[in-house]
């Protein structure tokens, strides 16, 4: 048998449980940050919020999304991904020219199924994954303590020096004179961008969304998303080799302290007040997102721990059974929940878009996180791998693999034997 020939997914047996219920952890928060894209609550004119019922239960909600959720969910996700990356590295060590070979491969169909994801919703995550890991993968042989020191400086320093830079340079670059909505862009007002995914017209609401994939990509730069991601590619690249998320993270110690300077760097932050998706304006924020992003990074590190704890008590494993399931196709249920969204609130769908608050919006994101509970658990009886993992597996490794699993096939046998009584 040749070496490339010894290179394979994932099996059942190799994959860790802990980690799979954190991606479908993850894959809730997302769903509860992203869908405030879907529903066009984050374009919508603040004049037009006003008008809506429970306004101020409206703000409240919001800022409880903001505090405990929005950034730590896609840092917990990216992290994973350095995770997942150096579960299967570290099982082909010696074998690195087959395993990259092969791993390159996985990566250019996920820049493929980014951009084909990107097509429809502006806010996809995974073409900037595939293209920072081809730059991830360079660290692999890294002692644990450079690639901790790289992270760091990619996490924290490499977006604050440019935001300093262009604050000496240009303040506010690029920023809208007036804030009309949650997402305001210079070149549209909030209320055609809402209409354009109202419209019902295809044509339109792709045009539009071209248009915000053009803003997605700038607000990259002030948001210093590519260095953040890689950063935390490399974080989860080293906590993983340190086993913190089976044995060091399991600490009640960890887990308060991580949530403690957490939780005091978001307060402080929020009185300092900025914003981390536009280059700063003033020395106030800067300070702001020095403070806020390495806050996101230990609140986000605090749920790990805590969730790993729990993980690992005589009751945990069947807990999280649910966010277990979905976290084994997170790469299904992640882009599956962009076309159930423009269903639900597009013009093309049910139209729901840009008429509801808050309340029945984080109501109809449980709901699709529920059914998805519901469909991996089904799906997963009766089939190794998630449909979409199916596929870029057979892709990946240029082979098509046996998608049923062995309760499946014990299912068909007792129902061909009783037929046969």
């Amino acid at each position: 048998m040749t070496k490339s020939q010894t290179i394979g997914p994932t099996t059942g047996k190799q994959r860790l449980g802990v980690i799979d219920a954190l991606r479908g952890f993850a894959i809730l928060g997302i769903l509860f940050a992203n869908i405030l894209s879907w529903s066009l609550f984050k374009f919508n004119p603040f004049t037009t919020l006003e008008t809506l019922p429970y306004f101020e239960e409206n703000n409240i909600l919001y800022s409880l999304l903001s505090f405990f959720i929005d950034t730590k969910f896609y840092s917990i996700f990216s992290i994973l991904f350095g995770v997942g990356f150096f579960l299967q590295y570290d099982r082909q060590r010696d074998n690195q020219e087959a395993f990259l070979k092969v791993y390159k491969r996985r990566l250019r169909f996920l820049i493929l199924f980014g951009f084909i994801h990107m097509l429809f919703w502006s806010g996809d995550i995974l073409m900037l994954y595939g293209m920072m890991a081809f730059i991830f993968i360079q660290f692999r042989n890294m002692s644990s303590d450079k690639i901790l020191k790289w992270s760091i400086g990619l996490m924290f320093l490499a977006p604050l020096a440019i935001d300093a830079v262009v604050y000496f340079i240009a303040p506010g670059w690029m920023s809208p004179e007036e804030s009309l909505a949650k997402k305001t862009y210079i070149d549209q007002d909030p209320a055609s961008v809402v209409a354009a995914f109202q419209s019902g017209n295809v044509l339109t609401a792709f045009k539009q969304n071209l248009h915000n994939v053009m803003w997605r990509w700038f607000d990259f730069l002030p948001s210093g998303r590519p260095f953040k991601v890689l950063g935390l590619f490399l974080l989860g690249f080293y906590l993983q080799s340190k086993n913190f998320f089976t044995v060091t993270g399991r600490s009640w110690k960890v887990f308060f302290s991580y949530a403690a300077i957490g939780t005091v760097l978001h307060l402080i932050g929020y009185q300092i007040g900025g914003s981390m998706a536009q280059f700063p304006s003033s020395l106030s924020d800067l300070g702001y997102k020095a403070v806020m992003v390495v806050g996101q990074v230990f609140l986000a590190l605090s749920y790990a721990s805590l969730l790993s704890l729990i993980y690992h008590t005589s009751f945990g494993e069947k807990l999280f059974m649910p966010l277990t399931s979905v976290g084994k196709m997170s790469f299904t249920n992640y882009l599956s929940h962009t076309f159930i969204g423009i269903v639900i609130f597009y013009g093309v769908g049910f139209g729901l878009g840009g008429h509801l608050n808050l309340a029945p919006i984080f109501a109809i994101a449980v709901l699709i996180y529920a059914f998805q509970v519901a469909y991996s658990y089904v799906w997963l009886k009766y089939f190794k791998f998630g449909p979409l993992e199916w596929g870029w597996k057979c892709l990946t490794y240029k082979k098509t693999f046996p998608l049923k699993n062995s309760t499946y096939e014990k299912i068909k046998a007792d129902r061909l034997a009783a037929v046969k009584k």
